[in-house]
């Protein structure tokens, strides 16, 4: 486990840890011990010798019981899918002294959570719990996140099948599941229908956009996710970087223009990537390598994605700016910005001409981005935005900052990061679009309060981006 961060206020000695939850419970437990209570009883005792034994073998923790349930943690979310696998494996083996099998239920969710005197707190236990609450006996669902975790590295003879993207009670947005399939699962039990139709979005849009359409999209180039893994090895220096991306002279090329244009504003000419790094450092080539690497991967036939470049690069730079008066990182800040709204290239990709629609609807009703993503789509640019980064491996407060920065109190530990997204990409309509606001609006002013930034803020970094708005506009054409 990771610890992250301690002293934590409401929580005491709280740490932050980032581990994977297994949840289970017996289906119908209560029915059986209203009608069955002798052989329960026995039948308890092998269902909880079974369930040790592969929570033991794969280095599981039991932090809590309640009656049947058991509430586990794995360092490793691939031996917490492991041990999901054998638990159901030998379930479905044993002879139960009851008129039935046992059918037992598990979820699966890796995340942050606070750990205090030997318990767990957060909203990572919530949406595990959420998520226990909508599986078979007999079934195995694990969230996004755990999917990302364990993909490489599945049980042999085991697959994931995607269940979609599942609406939670309590949850303000919704959890995209996946069921383990292992040897041996009942074939009534590949498809999650009865338990989970209810909690699937069935709205009937006027377009469809499936989770298996964030699958279809194109990657980024092989080049440049090597390049990024090799940025994330914290042993890795600026030479092994060029290694990597050498290897495609129009990615190394595009790399080098962005890198000499208006907007770093060097007072020396860079020549190689390895200077390129040492001058700019890692995240700020990680952004232009995933901005060059998109712009070439995700294109489309009719629609101009310039304006989406502009006003991400515009967002990033206003972040940056935020982000010195908070004392953030203004490169993560830069990246986030960059990133934020990725799902709208997804969209725009994916579902060309529905997307135009959407854009029409922004343009000519009071309809925002995301109620006009709602009323076309299953999905909003958040949410997508979500998926796509977890697939992409992005670090968790990237990730955050594309899901939650129309939202950032729905971020919980990340709120502040997020919130400074959300005020930067407001920033940069303010100044893109032409509704130049010498004032920040309520609900902004307000932000900047609970921040603790001054109201003057706003009208500063909005002229920081007036003066930024021809070396946004060389970024853009240097990257195309």
């Amino acid at each position: 486990m990771r610890q992250m961060e301690l002293g934590t206020p409401g929580l005491g000695d709280a740490a932050l840890i980032d581990t994977t939850f297994l949840f289970t419970d017996i289906e119908g437990s209560t029915s059986l011990w209203e009608s069955e209570s002798q052989t329960m009883r026995v039948a308890l005792q092998r269902h909880n010798t079974l369930l040790s034994a592969a929570i033991e073998r794969h280095g599981g923790l039991v932090f809590k019981t309640v009656g049947d349930a058991y509430c586990v943690t794995f360092d490793d979310a691939a031996a917490a899918l492991r041990a999901a696998s054998q638990i159901q494996t030998s379930l479905a083996g044993e002879q139960w002294p009851t008129r039935s099998p046992l059918r037992v239920r598990i979820a699966l969710h890796s995340g942050p959570a606070y750990l205090s005197d030997g318990d767990y707190f957060g909203r990572t236990l919530n949406r595990v719990a959420r998520l226990l609450a909508v599986t078979h006996g007999g079934q195995t669902l694990l969230s996004s996140a755990t999917e990302t975790l364990v993909r490489s590295t599945l049980p042999a003879g085991s697959s994931l099948h995607d269940v979609g993207m599942l609406r939670l009670r309590d949850l303000p947005q919704p959890i995209h599941a996946f069921q383990l399939v292992h040897p041996g699962l009942p074939t009534r039990l590949l498809e999650a229908n009865d338990g989970l139709e209810g909690n699937k979005l069935t709205a009937e849009p006027l377009a469809r956009f499936r989770p298996i359409d964030v699958y279809e999209v194109p990657t980024l180039p092989t080049v440049v996710m090597q390049a990024l893994r090799v940025m994330q090895d914290p042993a890795s220096d600026a030479r092994a970087v060029e290694q990597v991306i050498i290897h495609d002279p129009a990615i190394s090329a595009k790399i080098l223009r962005v890198a000499n244009s208006a907007f770093f504003g060097l007072c020396r000419r860079v020549g190689t990537i390895a200077d390129a790094v040492r001058v700019l450092g890692f995240t700020n080539v990680q952004g232009m390598l995933i901005s060059v690497g998109a712009f070439d991967s995700f294109r489309t036939e009719r629609l101009n994605l310039v304006g989406f470049w502009k006003h991400s690069i515009a967002t990033a730079t206003a972040a940056r700016f935020i982000a010195a008066a908070l004392r953030y990182p203004g490169d993560e800040a830069f990246m986030a910005g960059l990133l934020h709204d990725i799902g709208k290239l997804i969209f725009a990709v994916q579902a060309e001409s529905s997307y135009r629609h959407v854009l029409d609807l922004e343009r000519n009703s009071a309809l925002g981005s995301l109620d006009a993503e709602r009323t076309l789509f299953e999905f909003t640019h958040p949410e997508v935005g979500q998926m796509v980064a977890e697939r992409w491996d992005l670090p968790a407060r990237y990730i955050a900052a594309i899901a939650h920065h129309h939202d950032p109190d729905a971020s919980g530990d990340e709120y502040r990061f997020c919130a400074l997204v959300g005020l930067a990409n407001r920033v940069a309509h303010a100044a893109l679009d032409g509704f130049v606001e010498t004032l920040a609006s309520d609900q902004d002013a307000a932000q900047l309060r609970r921040l603790g930034l001054r109201p003057a803020l706003w009208d500063d970094c909005l002229a920081h981006l007036h003066a930024a708005r021809p070396t946004i506009d060389g970024f853009v054409g240097a990257i195309r």
